[in-house]
C-alpha cells in the first residue's frame, strides 16, 4: 500500500497541498481529459449528479456547465481543499466524506463520478460499490484514475506513494461490482504522455 493510501495521512498531505494545488493540477489533468471524463458519464441538463472526491472544483466546473450547478453534489475528505470549490460553486451542495461510506440513499443520483480520487482509497472496489449503489438503474459510475507507469522503476516508485492501477485492473473492479458495458480510454495530458489516466465507464444495473 502507498503511503497516502491512508485516510488521515491524504487528508494531512492535502491540508498543505491545497495552497498550490490550482498550480499543479493542470500540468496532469487537462481541459480536454476533464471533457472526456463527463463525456463518458452521458450526463444531460437537469440530471442529478455526484462527485467523489471533488477537491478544489476543476471537475465539478465541467459537471455544472452539463447539469446546472444546483444539481452537483460533492464529496470530499479534505476541507481545506473543498473550501475551495464551495466558493466557487455557491448553488451546488458539499458534504465532508470519502468514498467508502457515502451519506446517500440508494439510487440517488443520475450519475457519480470521480477524478483523480481512487488512487487515496484503502479499498477501491468498496468505493465502486458506494457509488454504484447511489447511482439509479441505468446510470453511468466514471473514474480517471493515474495509470500503471510502464517503466518497471517509475511503478515502483509511483507505486510507493500511491494506487496506480493498470487498466485491467480497473476493468476488473468495475465488473466485480456488477456495472454493465464498461468502457475505457487511456488519455494524457500531452502528446508524448498520452496514456497518463485511465478512464472506465460503467452502467448500473438492478442485481
Amino acid at each position: 500500500m502507498g503511503v497516502l493510501e491512508d485516510k488521515k495521512r491524504a487528508r494531512i498531505f492535502y491540508r498543505y497541498f491545497s495552497k498550490i494545488y490550482d498550480r499543479i493540477n493542470p500540468i496532469f489533468y487537462s481541459d480536454d481529459m476533464r471533457r472526456c471524463v463527463v463525456d463518458m458519464a452521458e450526463v444531460k441538463n437537469g440530471d442529478f449528479v455526484l462527485e467523489v472526491g471533488c477537491g478544489t472544483g476543476f471537475t465539478t466546473y465541467e459537471i455544472a456547465s452539463r447539469v446546472g450547478e444546483e444539481n452537483v453534489v460533492a464529496v470530499d475528505l479534505t476541507p481545506e481543499q473543498m473550501m475551495k470549490a464551495v466558493k466557487r460553486y455557491p448553488s451546488a451542495s458539499f458534504f465532508r466524506g470519502d468514498a467508502e461510506n457515502l451519506p446517500f440513499r440508494d439510487s440517488t443520483f443520475d450519475a457519480s463520478i470521480s477524478a483523480g480520487s481512487i488512487e487515496y482509497w484503502p479499498n477501491p472496489v468498496k468505493g465502486i460499490t458506494e457509488m454504484a449503489r447511489v447511482t439509479k438503474e441505468g446510470g453511468r459510475v466514471v473514474i480517471l484514475a493515474p495509470r500503471k507507469p510502464n517503466n518497471i522503476l517509475a511503478r515502483k516508485f509511483a507505486e510507493s506513494i500511491m494506487l496506480f492501477p493498470s487498466t485491467q485492473q480497473c476493468v476488473a473492479w468495475f465488473s466485480q461490482v456488477g456495472l454493465e458495458d464498461i468502457r475505457v480510454v487511456e488519455t494524457g495530458p500531452y502528446s508524448f504522455w498520452s496514456k497518463l489516466v485511465v478512464i472506465i465507464s460503467g452502467k448500473v444495473v438492478q442485481p
